[in-house]
C-alpha cells in the first residue's frame, strides 16, 4: 500500500485487516442466521400452523418508513407463501405508536386469531394482555428498547433480547428474519426493503447493519427495482 492509504487507515484508526474486512464482498450467508432469534422457531411454527388451519392472520405496522417497510417484508413473504393476510398502520395521529386496546378489539371483532406486530410491541403488554383475553395469540417483532417486564406473547423476536450481534437492527430486520425463516430462501427483493429501513432508521453502519445495507444496494443495482 502507498503512504497515501496507510495515513488515511491510521486516521480511521483501522488496520489494513480491518480495511481488508471492510471491503469483502457481502453476501446473505454473511448475516448472522435467522436461528440466533430466541424464539424464531416457536413463531414460525405457530405462523404455519395458523396458514394450515386458515387462521386469520394480521401483521401490525407502524407509521414510519421502518414500519412499513417491515409490515411491506412480512406481507410479501405471507403473499409468496400463497397466503393473504390483513395489515394495519397505524395513524401518528389517530392511533398513536404501538399495539393499543382499541385496536385489538376491533381485530378481534374481525375475527383473526394471530397478530404479529413489526416495528412495534415490545412495550405494549397492556395490548398484547388484552389480544391473549380474546384468545388471540401475539408474535412480537421489534427492535426498540424493552422494557424490565416483557409482554405475554407467544413469541417475543428482538435483537436485544435475543442478544442478536453486538448492536441493534432495525424493525425492518427482525421482520427480514422471520420472513426468510418462512420462505426457507433469500428473497433479494425483501433484503432491499430492510436496507432502506436500516438507512431511514439511522441504525450505526456496522457490523451486520453494514453488511445489509451493501447487499441491499448490490440488489437494487442488479434488479433496478421500482
Amino acid at each position: 500500500m502507498t503512504n497515501f492509504p496507510n495515513k488515511l487507515l491510521n486516521y480511521l484508526h483501522l488496520s489494513e485487516a480491518d480495511y481488508q474486512k471492510l471491503i469483502a464482498p457481502v453476501t446473505f450467508a454473511t448475516l448472522p442466521p435467522y436461528h440466533q432469534f430466541k424464539q424464531m422457531d416457536i413463531a414460525v411454527d405457530r405462523v404455519l400452523s395458523a396458514i394450515s388451519k386458515k387462521e386469520k392472520i394480521m401483521v401490525y405496522g407502524d407509521y414510519d418508513c421502518d414500519g412499513i417497510m417491515a409490515t411491506s417484508i412480512l406481507v410479501k413473504a405471507m403473499r409468496q407463501l400463497g397466503v393473504e393476510v390483513g395489515y394495519y398502520l397505524p395513524s401518528r395521529y389517530l392511533d398513536g405508536y404501538g399495539l393499543n386496546v382499541e385496536k385489538v378489539v376491533e381485530i378481534a371483532e374481525k375475527g383473526y386469531q394471530l397478530i404479529i406486530t413489526v416495528d412495534n410491541g415490545i412495550s405494549q403488554n397492556e395490548a398484547i394482555t388484552k389480544a391473549r383475553q380474546l384468545g388471540i395469540d401475539v408474535i412480537v417483532t421489534d427492535h426498540h428498547e424493552p422494557l424490565v417486564e416483557l409482554p405475554e406473547a407467544y413469541a417475543i423476536i428482538h435483537p436485544i433480547v435475543s442478544k442478536y450481534g453486538d448492536i441493534v437492527c432495525c424493525g425492518a430486520y427482525v421482520s427480514l428474519m422471520l420472513a426468510t425463516a418462512l420462505l426457507k430462501r433469500e428473497d433479494p427483493y425483501l433484503v432491499t426493503l430492510a436496507a432502506i429501513a436500516t438507512i431511514s432508521d439511522m441504525m450505526p453502519l456496522k457490523g451486520y447493519n453494514r453488511d445489509v445495507v451493501r447487499l441491499g444496494i448490490a440488489y437494487l443495482n442488479k434488479y433496478q427495482y421500482y
